[in-house]
């Protein structure tokens, strides 16, 4: 069979597989998972953290080589504040390299998806969060990027939800600590705030660039590193985010921590 075949997609629905044709999804994209993609908050004004997600997009398509000339970010802010209003959703921009190839693609342009559902904020507070033992992230030069191969969250997602957490921390391949299963994490010791630095193989995470600028405007002390896990659980406080907001840890393993919130960081994602 060659590049031209029929692409068949099996629908759950109807347990019956359909051909591309009556079914379009770009298939080599998802054969080779090449792509990025973008988890939004939109507000009922436009997308929030704007300047960061195009940022961050950019770096993601320049790192892919995909090409940027269809990719209008403010366009599609328009777009929704046209057809949802004052309505306030999650917004997952994805976006494929299109054509056809195998391992070489044969061109470097984009399909773009939308998938948009009901806002739902981060809950306040995390109780029981764990260390993985099944899943550890390396650096690489695209491993900050936001990127379709995400096979390691979802082995963490299913650990984290079989052992019965409510958050789930992840080491590098060194032990040093990276990140939460699906957010930045950052902790405070005696008035300084520590994050991990992207060289651990976290995502650069919008909220992430946020939380780091607003600690400094605040002129809080905040050091970007690389950690060992007792660094973190000798922490005083400990909190993840994403765009939808911030969690507080109340415990990782044993060790306790405070859950009082931080008011001036909580207010950027009001």
């Amino acid at each position: 069979m060659s590049d031209t075949d029929t692409t068949f997609v099996f629908d759950p629905q109807t347990q019956t597989w359909l051909s591309q044709d009556t079914f379009s999804i770009p298939n080599r994209g998802i054969n080779f998972g090449d792509g990025i993609f973008e988890t939004m908050v939109y507000d009922g004004r436009g997308i929030k953290f704007f300047d960061e997600h195009r940022s961050r997009l950019i770096l993601g398509l320049e790192t892919l080589g995909i090409s940027k000339s269809q990719i209008d970010i403010h366009g599609l802010s328009d777009f929704l504040s046209h057809q949802f209003s004052d309505q306030k959703l999650r917004v997952r921009w994805t976006i494929f390299r299109s054509g056809l190839g195998k391992y070489t693609p044969l061109d470097n342009e984009s399909v773009q998806v939308l998938m948009i559902e009901p806002f739902q904020a981060a809950p306040l507070l995390k109780k029981i969060a764990g260390v993985s033992n099944k899943v550890a992230l390396s650096f690489s030069l695209w491993s900050r990027c936001k990127t379709l191969n995400a096979i390691p969250y979802v082995l963490a997602g299913m650990e984290r939800q079989q052992k019965g957490w409510d958050e789930i921390i992840l080491l590098d391949t060194r032990g040093k600590v990276a990140e939460a299963g699906a957010s930045s994490i950052f902790w405070e010791k005696r008035g300084v705030v520590f994050t991990p630095s992207l060289s651990c193989g976290c995502i650069a995470g919008v909220s992430r660039s946020v939380i780091m600028d607003n600690l400094v405007q605040a002129d809080v002390p905040i050091v970007e590193g690389e950690f060992e896990l007792d660094d973190l659980l000798s922490a005083d406080k400990v909190w993840t985010s994403n765009v939808t907001g911030i969690s507080y840890l109340e415990s990782i393993g044993s060790s306790k921590f405070s859950t009082e919130s931080i008011p001036f960081l909580q207010e950027i994602f009001e």
